[in-house]
């Protein structure tokens, strides 16, 4: 089964080498699945593409997006048709570039997909999973209530983390969703194509994971996209009234 592995970057110079070598490591053990590793790097000024280029000249399956248009869920709809267009996956993989993710999670990610599922979720709200215990109180509270209040507004009970950044995804279901069409630009992005995904009939399955903060590197999250999610939720929310309305 092929996999490609969307890794949206911006300003991600101090990672993406360091991280890279560690996903290929992990990818040489895991058997069943054949997978590459797409960058789609927003213009970096820190020279992240030119990194990645050098790369891609010791290993052939490091593919590289150089996209112009900002935001976290761009990078993943441009990434996303690019794979599908050129690369032929089964499944696309979306995950962070800063270590946030552990790529030793990747050998539990994937063999759900051999078993039936269609969306599988790297938890960090189920048993085994966890955020930061340095994290000052107010973002926890945040990370934890907000995400219980998107799963609520958008009807999502049944998956427990439904913002989570580190997904396996089967192609055949995003096939199913007009991706142009997703009105979302920064992380709002995450809970929207799950939304679409689960109304398309995928079947969904979480693993537990360990969220880690970056050591290197500033986080991307803005208070854009705290507001752009939070809109967001209540258009689904609309949507999703007035269509059991009907």
């Amino acid at each position: 089964m092929n996999v490609t592995i969307v890794l949206p970057t911006y300003n991600e110079a101090e990672n993406i080498e360091d991280f890279l070598n560690a996903v290929y490591e992990v990818i040489n053990e895991i058997n069943d699945f054949n997978i590459n590793t797409l960058i789609v790097d927003d213009n970096s000024p820190d020279g992240t593409s030119a990194i990645v280029k050098k790369l891609q000249q010791s290993n052939d399956k490091i593919y590289l997006l150089e996209n112009n248009t900002r935001g976290l869920g761009n990078a993943y709809k441009a990434g996303f048709k690019y794979a599908i267009e050129h690369l032929n996956p089964n499944v696309l993989v979306e995950m962070d570039s800063d270590f946030s993710h552990s790529p030793e999670k990747l050998k539990e990610l994937l063999p759900p997909i051999n078993e039936g599922y269609d969306f599988v979720i790297g938890s960090r709200y189920i048993k085994g999973g966890s955020i930061p215990k340095d994290w000052a109180l107010i973002r926890k509270l945040n990370s934890k209530y907000g995400n219980i209040f998107a799963r609520f507004i958008a009807g999502l009970m049944q998956v427990k983390d439904c913002t989570s950044g580190f997904r396996a995804i089967k192609v055949d279901i995003l096939k199913k969703i007009d991706l142009d069409k997703l009105d979302v630009y920064g992380y709002a992005f995450q809970m929207n194509i799950l939304y679409e995904c689960v109304n398309a009939g995928a079947k969904t399955y979480e693993i537990p994971i360990n969220f880690i903060d970056r050591v290197k590197g500033k986080s991307k999250l803005d208070i854009k996209d705290v507001k752009e999610f939070m809109i967001n939720s209540f258009k689904l929310f609309f949507r999703r009234f007035f269509k059991n309305k009907n």
